[in-house]
């Protein structure tokens, strides 16, 4: 009867012995696909898994991961019961005994540090003595002033003494100094080494880090033990990237060659270290839940000119996209010309493009490490030859130079986000600009800088300009003209743009006068001339305006 009760003791034991077993791994990061605001970290690891029910305690994830957002998998003959999260706080490590061999340091530094003040006494003692001889020479006289019958060679001899006496005891105090100093030195070093030995415990438990550990516990269980493959992923919401670009263009009339990159950075608190990247334009910080109507009520306010209207008027010049200071293009291809060699292989060759349902995924082929340091990382996405018509967009009233624009087509099937472009022309940067990919035209206008070959001038043309007073009101007139010069070897395309101010007062009344063939948009005030100037031509663009105000009221004109 006993041994069956100690039998099934037995067994229970080995039962629970079974059920509490723990595996600890560290799992690697495999892949990762980065959204613009988070990342999805795959990791992935072979383990041997034992029979019955196991914790696998997971290590080497991020310190900061989405609780809700972990899944867990593989391939193998297990079943998962459970997946948590958790931090583990580490025991402290430490003792209150120093060991043998530091002890033996400190009992030698003390002996070392003792000898050395035997030996500074000893010197110290030394100086005194020097200190006396010296004060006996200077306070005893060997030649007597009243003593008349000391001789010369008598006095000779007696400086001669003072001379070599004073010398050997300055010199031997100078000796002694100097060995006092070295020896002050050694001893300071000395006692910094004490005190760190003192300190071991304190500066081996500083080298042990006792912050938290971050942990993933797979609670599964096997039928059998064997291999396994184990599969975790979950979202971190330190991480992310943004668009950059590169637009590289050789002369007008050609290609537009854009290069589309990916600055990705990372602060989950684990390196990625080779892993595949995946970049989305999708970012599952934002909610999902789709907005609601409520009811629209109207009121009235105050109304200045058609906002929209302003806003729609993007033509052949996007205004918004109109930076001054860009322009350039580095793209030429031929770095191989001349060398016997192939053409250098480049990441985007290395990129493939997927549309899903929501988002556009860039899936990399080439293996990146993203160190936990959250700098940006360069990685190129795509590179692209793109079609694109030049003109010259020229706004004197608030710069006198012409600056060429590319108004490219093609671009809306790249997944492209909103980014600063680099701009080259002609093997040249000529500085960034910012190009909006939101927009709902086909065509992104980019200004690829300044030519310098192309003379504008603005002025007024005084005998069509008047100020006058009529009545209780005064009246201005003014005419303007606009003169541009190709001195270009080729014929070119511009878009000349001025204003007229537009009145939203009463009592302030703009009259327009002529602007020849240009186009006025009545909303804005803006009047716009397209034309064509060939090689040394010059065109001219006139327009004027008058302005009827009340004579009491000043007017900023």
């Amino acid at each position: 009867m006993r041994k069956g009760k100690y039998l099934l003791l037995m067994l229970f034991t080995a039962q629970m012995a079974v059920a509490q077993q723990e595996l600890k791994v560290t799992m690697p990061v495999e892949n990762a696909t980065v959204y613009l605001s988070g990342a999805q970290l795959f990791h992935s690891k072979s383990v041997s898994l034992p029979k019955g029910q196991t914790d696998v305690i997971v290590e080497g994830v991020s310190n900061n991961l989405d609780a809700s957002s972990l899944q867990a998998g593989g391939a193998g003959n297990f079943t998962i019961l459970d997946v948590q999260y958790r931090l583990y706080y580490p025991e402290p490590v430490g003792g209150t005994e120093l060991p043998d061999a530091i002890q033996k340091k400190i009992n030698k530094l003390n002996d070392s540090i003792m000898d050395l003040d035997y030996t500074t006494q000893a010197i110290n003692n030394r100086k005194e003595v020097l200190n006396v001889q010296r004060n006996l020479l200077y306070n005893n006289k060997l030649l007597k002033p009243d003593n008349a019958n000391d001789s010369l060679e008598l006095i000779r001899n007696t400086i001669e003494y003072y001379n070599q006496k004073l010398s050997e005891i300055a010199t031997e105090q100078l000796d002694l100094d100097k060995r006092i100093h070295a020896l002050q030195k050694e001893r300071s070093e000395m006692l910094v080494r004490l005190n760190e030995l003192n300190n071991y415990w304190a500066q081996e438990n500083a080298k042990r880090s006792n912050a938290p550990v971050p942990q993933v516990i797979i609670s599964l269980i096997t039928e059998a033990a064997g291999s396994a493959t184990l599969d975790l992923n979950y979202l971190s919401y330190s991480a992310g990237w943004y668009a950059t670009y590169d637009i590289k263009a050789t002369d007008i009339g050609q290609p537009v060659r854009m290069t589309y990159k990916a600055n990705v950075w990372q602060n989950s608190g684990i390196d990625w270290k080779d892993v595949l990247l995946t970049f989305s334009t999708g970012n599952p910080t934002i909610g999902n839940n789709p907005p609601q109507l409520t009811t629209w009520y109207l009121t009235y306010y105050n109304y200045y000119y058609n906002e929209k209207k302003a806003m729609d008027r993007t033509d052949d010049v996007e205004l918004d996209m109109v930076t001054p200071s860009m322009a350039e293009d580095l793209y030429l291809g031929n770095a191989s010309v001349g060398t016997g060699y192939a053409n250098a292989g480049q990441a985007y060759d290395h990129t493939s493009q997927q549309q899903t349902l929501t988002n556009t995924e860039f899936e990399v082929k080439l293996k990146y490490s993203i160190p936990n340091d959250g700098k940006s990382h360069l990685v190129a996405l795509q590179d692209k030859s793109l079609k694109a018509d030049f003109n010259y967009l020229i706004v004197p009233k608030l710069d006198n130079d012409a600056f060429l624009i590319a108004r490219i087509t093609g671009w809306e099937d790249g997944g492209l986000m909103p980014g600063v472009a680099n701009v080259y022309y002609k093997n040249s940067l000529v500085g960034k600009t910012s190009l909006n990919t939101l927009t709902l035209n086909d065509t992104l206008s980019v200004s690829m800088g300044r030519d310098k070959g192309i003379d504008v001038e603005r002025k007024v043309l005084k005998e069509k300009s008047s100020d006058k007073l009529i009545g209780s009101d005064r009246r201005v007139e003014r005419m303007y003209e606009i003169t541009v010069r190709n001195s270009k070897a080729i014929g070119i395309e511009i878009v000349v743009m001025d204003q007229i101010p537009i009145s939203n007062d009463q009592t302030i009344k703009v009259e327009v006068g002529e602007y020849g063939k240009g186009e006025l948009d009545e909303y804005t005030g803006f009047i716009t001339w397209r034309d064509k100037l060939g090689s040394k031509k010059t065109g001219t663009y006139k327009f004027g305006y008058t302005v009827t105000y009340p004579k009491d009221r000043p007017l900023q004109l």
